[in-house]
C-alpha cells in the first residue's frame, strides 16, 4: 500500500510541476507580450521578414475576398 501511496505522490508531484510550467510560461508571455501577434493586412505588404509576399483571400465561390 506503502508504493502505491508513494507512486501516486510521485505521479501527482510531476504533473503539478509541469502545469506550473505551463501557466508560469503564459504568464510570462502575456507580461512581455508576444512575439507571434498578427499584424493587419495594411501593415502586412513590406514588412520586414515576409519577403514583400501577401497571402491572398478568397471566399467560398472562389473570388478574391
Amino acid at each position: 500500500m506503502a508504493d502505491a501511496m508513494f507512486m501516486y505522490s510521485v505521479t501527482a508531484g510531476i504533473f503539478a510541476f509541469l502545469v506550473a510550467i505551463l501557466f508560469g510560461s503564459r504568464g510570462a508571455r502575456k507580461r512581455h507580450g508576444s512575439e507571434d501577434h498578427i499584424e493587419p493586412e495594411s501593415h502586412s505588404a513590406g514588412s520586414s521578414g515576409d519577403g514583400g509576399k501577401r497571402i491572398k483571400k478568397f471566399k467560398s465561390d472562389g473570388t478574391p475576398a
